[in-house]
């Protein structure tokens, strides 16, 4: 799993800096499919953070 999934999980990061990792393409909205999929993140913050509902 993606570090940043982590990071948000634990509230180590915010959804901005996981915007700035993927843009800098250190996480991508795949990875944050697996992480709503595995329950590390919620649907809600994979729409804040990508813009499209899963």
């Amino acid at each position: 799993m993606n570090y940043w999934i982590w990071a948000l999980h634990y509230d180590w990061a915010t959804p901005e800096m996981v915007k700035q990792a993927i843009r800098y393409k250190d996480c991508s909205p795949e990875d944050l499919q697996k992480g709503v999929e595995k329950k590390l993140i919620t649907a809600e913050q994979y729409k804040e953070i990508t813009g499209e509902a899963i």
